[in-house]
């Protein structure tokens, strides 16, 4: 697409270079917006990377050589919106300075010629200005448009409420009242967006653009560095069985695994009558079994996963069994299925497992996590087992990542309200952006924590 293209020509102005780019990139057809501006990079040969910078919106390194790839990193712990800008403002920096490696700082200092240049790319790659013309016609009154109309401005171009009120202000005079810098950013900050969409009932999920990061990223990662693996194993077992209530120490999960690891099933832990430790153990060896296991997949693993969990139990032989009773999951505020339609629900679930992976291969990203995720939600509500069913229903969730190339994830124990929240959504309104905006964040931070061969 625009391999053999010479874009020079057109470096005299920002806005015309992002125009120039956006018709090579939808072939001179009529763009759709929300723009991707993280396809463009990949269309373009560039891998972007998240990494949790802490003064850095983003960094641009130029290819080595010509047998070299550019890389583009952007800091994770911004908001999406951010992060879209971001992309397009390194994306300006490969187009026109890629013979130079470039450093894109917080907001606070002043820039120089060339970062006010991407800056000006950005915004019209994403927000251009004939587009932005017409949007701003659909609700103007009286010459002007006002905040809360802009709300939904910014959500057609996915940018961020500030950012849709300084290009209005100030690229079509569109803003009744004082528009001066600081007024106007006070002015924003008393409208509180953020609250003014929940009472226009309008959700706050980025879902739908960081499908975009999703879709597009480049997934790789080392599982060559032990040290890396055996930290995020612990992380991953700590977080997991606290957040089913399990009461344990970080240090106490670290030594727990470290002794495991050393002594293997001689290990004293394997010996406890310690109900924490006895589901912290079996929890390490269902983290081992998922990633070495070339097993086959199914939903009827779920006995398996659960016979694992619970192996060193004083009465293992009840673990792996379907209940027997009917209970209410408190935290997602729920009724579980009927006991007595436990295995038939399985089997329907099953029959959706199988279906999703004859068409793995030709769905993207984002298409697949959204479909594994409500199989995990589905293994929620079904809730087999007395006990373990949020911890085994997660594993699920991650063989479904792994046999699509994707990073194990866990969710953090001080976020769980969020997970719950968005598992609520999902069991009263049946909708699943809000949970699978969880775990596309989750994949990137996992990337992050994995990628031990990538260095920017």
């Amino acid at each position: 697409m625009f391999s053999s293209v010479d874009l020079s020509d057109y470096f005299h102005k920002p806005e015309i270079l992002a125009k120039k780019v956006l018709e090579i990139y939808f072939s001179q057809g009529i763009p759709s917006y929300p723009i991707d501006p993280f396809d463009i990079l990949k269309q373009m040969n560039v891998v972007y990377q998240f990494r949790d910078f802490k003064d850095l919106e983003g960094i641009y390194i130029v290819p080595e050589d010509e047998n070299d790839i550019a890389i583009v990193g952007i800091n994770n712990n911004r908001p999406v919106t951010r992060q879209r800008f971001t992309a397009a403002h390194e994306l300006c920096h490969h187009i026109k300075d890629k013979n130079e490696s470039s450093i894109c700082p917080i907001d606070g200092r002043e820039k120089s010629p060339i970062e006010k240049y991407a800056d000006k790319f950005a915004s019209e790659i994403l927000m251009p200005t004939e587009e932005l013309k017409k949007q701003v016609g659909k609700f103007e009154n009286n010459g002007y448009v006002n905040f809360e109309n802009i709300i939904y401005i910014a959500d057609y171009f996915g940018v961020s409420f500030e950012a849709c009120v300084f290009n209005i202000a100030y690229k079509l005079n569109k803003i009744e009242g004082d528009i001066e810098p600081s007024k106007l950013k006070k002015r924003i900050n008393k409208f509180k967006p953020d609250k003014k969409r929940i009472e226009l009932g309008l959700k706050k999920y980025d879902s739908l653009l960081l499908r975009n990061i999703i879709n597009s990223y480049d997934y790789f990662y080392s599982n060559e560095s032990k040290a890396v693996w055996y930290k995020f194993k612990n992380d991953f077992i700590y977080n997991e069985n606290r957040l089913e209530g399990v009461n344990i120490d970080r240090e106490d999960v670290a030594e727990i695994l470290t002794d495991i690891r050393i002594y293997k099933q001689n290990s004293e832990y394997c010996k406890s009558e310690y109900k924490d430790i006895i589901e912290v153990v079996g929890h390490a060896s269902i983290y081992d079994f998922l990633l070495e296991t070339e097993e086959p997949i199914s939903i009827f693993k779920l006995l398996k996963l659960h016979t694992m969990l619970f192996q060193f139990a004083p009465y293992p032989e009840a673990a792996g069994k379907i209940r027997n009773s009917n209970n209410f999951v408190t935290e997602a505020k729920f009724e579980t299925v009927d006991y007595n339609n436990i295995i038939n629900e399985l089997l329907k679930l099953e029959e959706k497992l199988k279906e999703l992976i004859n068409k793995m291969n030709s769905m993207s990203i984002s298409e697949y996590v959204e479909e594994a995720v409500k199989i995990h939600h589905k293994i929620t509500v079904i809730h087999p087992f007395v006990d373990g069913n949020g911890r085994c229903s997660r594993v699920m969730l991650n063989w479904l990542f792994k046999i699509k190339g994707l990073p194990p994830v866990y969710l953090k124990y001080e976020n769980k309200d969020y997970y719950y929240e968005a598992l609520k959504e999902a069991d009263l309104n049946n909708d699943y952006s809000y949970l699978c905006e969880v775990f596309y964040r989750e994949i990137l931070k996992s990337m992050i924590q994995l990628n031990t061969k990538f260095k920017l």
